[in-house]
């Protein structure tokens, strides 16, 4: 007896026309915003694929400046992939609360490897987390000695600063007035308190539908597998801001992918998607054990 090979009937992507109707909205009035998870909202309805042949953090500020998200693959050391998550979050920010800083006592060379790892043209100097003095790229630029201390070359005198509540219009004013870029928050005891670039500034400006998260840093997620390390991975990618963790697997619907989407909404208050998945039975068991989205 011949074995029934056909299943039923199906249709490919070419079977399918869309026929337009009559509208009377015009495309500048569309909103696409959408909800991703109950927390996170996309202004356009777009993620990156988790494919070491898509999404690093270039690709993920891309596409959270133009409203989207991107999710970081996982073909990566846990170390370079929390990195990965670092440079979308440090991408850009309304007030930068944890900027990179160097001390006094470090040289020019390890300050312009710091600026070159993080694309920035600028860092604070600070000594037990208090404001000494600035280092800009306009500071080293016909420096030839890369061996000397940062405390020789950074520029320490009549430091602008702007004090703990202040708004990115004012810090606009102020940076505008006094022609520099960066602007160093500080308590009334000299503590660095946060950053406000001009260059963020502007790009908030440029991109105005980009998706942030609650402190205006570019929203990014990042993937995971089912291995003994997963959930050491997703604490260092949670650790330096991921908004979304992934369970990335080709076929989510199976016990191991379940059982870990439990364990990770377990141990952590973090956002997930889980999948890819196909059918309707495969979606709920996902939700049931957790995941805020199916993939």
């Amino acid at each position: 007896m011949a074995t029934k090979k056909i299943l039923g009937e199906a249709i490919t992507y070419d079977d399918v026309l869309l026929v337009p109707s009559r509208s009377s909205i015009l495309p500048r009035d569309a909103d696409v915003r959408t909800r991703l998870t109950s927390d996170i909202g996309l202004n356009i309805p777009l993620l990156s694929a988790a494919m070491d042949t898509v999404t690093e953090s270039a690709m993920a500020i891309a596409l959270a400046r133009e409203g989207g998200m991107g999710i970081l693959h996982k073909n990566m050391a846990i170390e370079r992939q929390a990195e990965e998550v670092d440079r979308v979050k440090r991408s850009e920010s309304g007030m930068i609360q944890d900027p990179i800083t160097l001390s006094p006592e470090k040289t020019v060379r390890e300050a312009m490897e710091v600026m070159k790892k993080y694309s920035i043209s600028g860092i604070p100097i600070v000594r037990q987390d208090h404001l000494v003095g600035i280092l800009t790229n306009r500071d080293l630029r016909f420096e030839p000695n890369l061996d000397l201390q940062i405390s020789n070359v950074m520029t320490n005198g009549s430091l602008i600063t702007a004090p703990v509540g202040t708004t990115l219009d004012e810090a606009e004013r102020t940076l505008q007035k006094n022609r520099i870029e960066k602007l160093p928050i500080v308590d009334k005891n000299g503590k660095l308190m946060g950053l406000i670039t001009f260059k963020d500034i502007q790009k908030k400006k440029r991109y105005p539908i980009a998706c942030k998260d609650p402190l205006g840093r570019l929203r990014v997620g990042a993937a995971v597998c089912v291995s003994s390390d997963t959930l050491e991975r997703v604490a260092a990618l949670l650790q330096e801001g991921a908004d979304v963790i992934v369970v990335d697997t080709a076929h989510g619907h199976s016990e191991g992918v379940i059982r870990m989407v439990k364990n990770i909404k377990a141990k952590f208050s973090v956002q997930l998607i889980a999948g890819n998945v196909a059918t309707a039975e495969a979606t709920r068991e996902l939700i049931r054990a957790g995941a805020d989205c199916v993939k």
